[in-house]
């Protein structure tokens, strides 16, 4: 059977030769390479992310039916192999890095969270959350974050892997915090420390999955459903939706992002 991916991303692993798959989603399948390297296969319609190639519904389904957990197929220019079927990526290839920029205001984003009974996986409804004083923990999120981008190296390491999911909740809202210093024009992130710099391998403290999107993040690379985003807090007309979508990202992954951004931005304006 021959596939075409419908979508691929620019950033994705060339680390060629054997993939072992590390786990089977309705929305995604995971991979790793050799050396480490996570390479994703996304469902259609569910974004698609800095390690990843889309297919559509059926040829998904298909990948599904063949594959099993630990099954191993193969990588290489040409595309991906695995039991009879071969993928393609002769589809659109997608530059996911932030190139836009302007000065995010706090208000609209305030606005369109104040709604959302969605709960973040460590502080509750995200709604609450930002009509409430911080609560220690997220207090001291926002003073790390302000030392950075006062130059400052900060070591990450009692925060990152910390709360539930795939991508626990304090990495999905440390990314919200870097997609807010990646987009707001008055941050130069180029004259910054690396975010990570002090910090352990990320993947000895978070999953492996987490540890590459927080990767791609800290050069401001981010999945299709965050560039949305972005285009939502440059342009707020279009933030309700752009809200709504994220928040359909896994159970916390949408609201823990949605609270890094809002504290990356009320970081950055009582800043500058």
């Amino acid at each position: 059977m021959e596939i075409t991916a419908l979508a691929t991303s620019r950033h994705v692993s060339r680390d060629y030769g054997p993939l072992r798959c590390m786990g089977r989603y309705r929305k995604a399948i995971n991979f790793l390479t050799e050396k480490e390297q996570l390479f994703t296969l996304h469902r259609a319609g569910y974004g698609l992310s800095p390690m990843g190639w889309m297919i559509d519904d059926a040829a998904f389904d298909r990948v599904l039916q063949q594959l099993s957990v630990a099954a191993y197929c193969m990588l290489s220019p040409d595309g991906l192999a695995l039991r009879g079927i071969n993928i393609s990526q002769r589809g659109e290839q997608k530059n996911l890095s932030l190139h836009e920029q302007a000065e995010i205001s706090l208000q609209p984003l305030a606005e369109a969270l104040l709604p959302v009974t969605a709960g973040c996986g460590l502080f509750g409804a995200l709604g609450l959350v930002v009509t409430h004083q911080l609560t220690h923990e997220l207090g001291e999120l926002s003073r790390q974050f302000s030392r950075w981008l006062c130059g400052y190296r900060i070591d990450w390491g009692g925060a990152v892997g910390k709360g539930p999911g795939l991508t626990p909740s304090n990495d999905d809202t440390l990314l919200g915090m870097l997609l807010s210093a990646h987009l707001d024009s008055r941050v130069v992130v180029a004259s910054l420390a690396p975010f990570f710099q002090k910090t352990a391998a990320l993947s000895e403290l978070t999953t492996l999955v987490s540890a590459h999107y927080l990767h791609y993040a800290e050069q401001g690379v981010f999945a299709t459903p965050l560039h949305r985003l972005a285009q939502g807090l440059l342009t707020p007309q279009a933030l309700p939706l752009a809200v709504d979508e994220v928040l359909r990202l896994g159970h916390f992954s949408g609201a823990d992002t949605l609270l890094g951004i809002w504290l990356g931005v009320s970081v950055i304006n009582a800043l500058y």
